[in-house]
């Protein structure tokens, strides 16, 4: 929000007594008409906020403003028109064209961040205090604190398990908090976290484990502890509070933090910069790829129209029309005595009705995709992103949106699919498998309630009352060698690697899980830290 940035601008302009600002709404269309119109004579500024949110009176606005170049003699010459919104389709393109134009984006990093807050504040506010050097410490821990919990969005699900819009406001609102506590020697530690915490930055987070960071990561950077002398943020030694008395100080000091920020600033381990590189890299080469030009092979090598065409022939090939339902194991849907069929049974239903559904979506797009290449059939707008996809390597956001969350590119989530209609399909024709392919579920809650409502009906329990207990094996297996043994053992056969597995009376096997930041000791049988990479 540009608002608070605006206020300290038009203060320093001399004109905060002749600013005028009102957020669009509905019905405030008049009210916007009727203060730009007395402007225009009295010489006051008008700040029209939140233009985003007034789609049906841009017409308007745009009328007013091509007025403004035949009343341009007429208009006191210190008036000024000031327009926020976020991007949308409904602003005016003339209105942009006239108009001096600002992009207010977020800083990217924790020294631009930390920059950006020291720049906006006033002087007099940092170094007067009658806590002194204390006051100083408490408000660039503060600063600090917010950059980091904005930074650490850049690490996706490991930062926050759901981002979070922090905005300068926040920051803002802390330090008044800060302030307004600050009345005696003494400072009510208690209720500064809790306000922080729980209420300024607490407020927003909506995730348990969320809240939970937050407090921890609060505790690093404001607490007792951050007053003692030599204290640092971080182990790097990198991040601490000068001991400084003025502005200039911090701001000189602050100048001198390094461009890339070493995660451990954010209490995450080195490899966690891996995520982030990776989202990074996978942005600008998107950005290249949209910007490359289509052109056509010279000097006898494939086409883009032959690079398509056989990449479609190649999909056809892999995956059967559909599963049928029919063909299923006759025992998966046996009832038992009390006449309800297995759980785990329904939940192989589920799973083939959504697997058929990408599936129809995926054949259909292919030969439809070839018939476009041959010219029988006009290639439509989507038929000419599923073309541009497999040109760049990229599952078509027509398959996306039929198909499971993934995040491999073409080849590998085509072959990843493969696997997955092998392992639904060998479960329909041949009986529940030993172990159970979690990462190939296109649900895997539903399979996970399913497992709990086995043991319910098994030992009439409440399922509401049931959880789960793991128990880790030491055995790997990937899917792919469930796949390659599964191609050279005869139909129907026990594969070798299942007689390494012992099935439990209750609960199932699982295999396909992941973990990140951490990894897996086989030998202690505990997770302990990855090894930086």
């Amino acid at each position: 929000d540009p608002m608070s940035s605006f206020l300290r601008f038009a203060e320093d302009m001399n004109c905060s007594e002749r600013f005028n600002p009102i957020s669009l709404g509905q019905g405030q269309g008049p009210v916007a008409e009727n203060m730009i119109a007395k402007a225009k004579v009295s010489g006051d500024w008008v700040f029209l906020q939140n233009c985003h949110l007034a789609a049906s009176w841009m017409p308007d606005l745009e009328m007013i403003v091509k007025g403004f170049q035949i009343q341009h003699g007429e208009m006191n010459e210190n008036f000024r028109l000031y327009l926020s919104s976020l991007p949308t389709a409904t602003f005016p393109v003339s209105v942009l064209q006239d108009s001096v134009k600002v992009t207010n984006e977020p800083p990217k990093g924790l020294r631009a961040n930390l920059k950006r807050s020291f720049a906006e504040m006033k002087p007099s506010f940092f170094e007067d205090h009658f806590l002194d050097l204390t006051w100083r410490k408490l408000v660039f821990g503060i600063c600090l604190f917010h950059a980091v919990i904005l930074e650490r969005k850049k690490f996706g699900p490991l930062g926050w398990n759901i981002r979070y819009e922090f905005t300068d406001k926040d920051r803002e609102t802390a330090l008044l908090n800060l302030k307004m506590f600050l009345v005696g020697e003494e400072i009510p530690w208690d209720a500064l976290t809790f306000i922080s915490g729980e209420i300024t930055y607490g407020g927003r987070v909506t995730d348990d484990w969320d809240q939970r960071c937050l407090r921890t990561v609060l505790t690093r950077f404001f607490a007792p502890i951050t007053l003692d002398p030599g204290y640092i943020f971080s182990d790097s030694g990198l991040y601490y509070a000068p001991d400084a008395p003025y502005i200039s100080d911090y701001r000189e000091y602050i100048d001198g933090f390094p461009l890339t920020d070493d995660p451990d600033i954010f209490g995450m381990h080195d490899n966690a910069n891996i995520t982030y590189q990776m989202q990074e890299g996978q942005a600008l080469i998107k950005t290249i790829l949209s910007v490359q030009p289509r052109t056509s092979s010279i000097g006898g090598g494939k086409t883009s129209d032959d690079i398509v065409f056989e990449l479609a022939e190649s999909v056809l090939s892999k995956f059967p029309e559909f599963l049928d339902l029919d063909t299923a194991k006759t025992e998966l849907f046996e009832q038992d005595e009390e006449g309800q069929i297995d759980s785990l049974s329904t939940v192989l239903s589920q799973e083939i009705d959504r697997y058929n559904g990408l599936l129809k979506v995926v054949k259909s797009s292919m030969r439809t995709i070839q018939k476009a290449i041959k010219g029988f059939v006009v290639m439509s707008e989507q038929l000419e992103k599923v073309y541009n996809s497999f040109i760049n390597n990229q599952v078509p956001s027509m398959w996306e949106r039929a198909a499971y969350p993934s995040m491999k590119p073409l080849g590998s989530w085509i072959q990843d699919l493969v696997y997955r209609i092998h392992f639904i399909s060998t479960w329909m024709l041949y009986g529940n498998p030993c172990s159970y392919w979690i990462s190939g579920f296109y649900f895997p809650q539903g399979f996970l309630t399913g497992t709990l409502q086995n043991h319910a009906r098994k030992y009439h329990e409440p399922i509401d009352e049931l959880s789960f207990y793991y128990q880790v094996k030491p055995n790997y297996r990937h899917q792919k060698d469930v796949y390659e043994q599964a191609m050279v053992t005869p139909k129907g056969e026990p594969l070798p690697m299942d007689s390494e597995i012992e099935i439990p009376r209750d609960g199932v096997i699982v295999h396909g899980l992941f973990t990140d930041a951490c990894k897996w000791d086989v030998e202690t049988m505990l997770l302990p830290n990855q090894k930086s990479r």
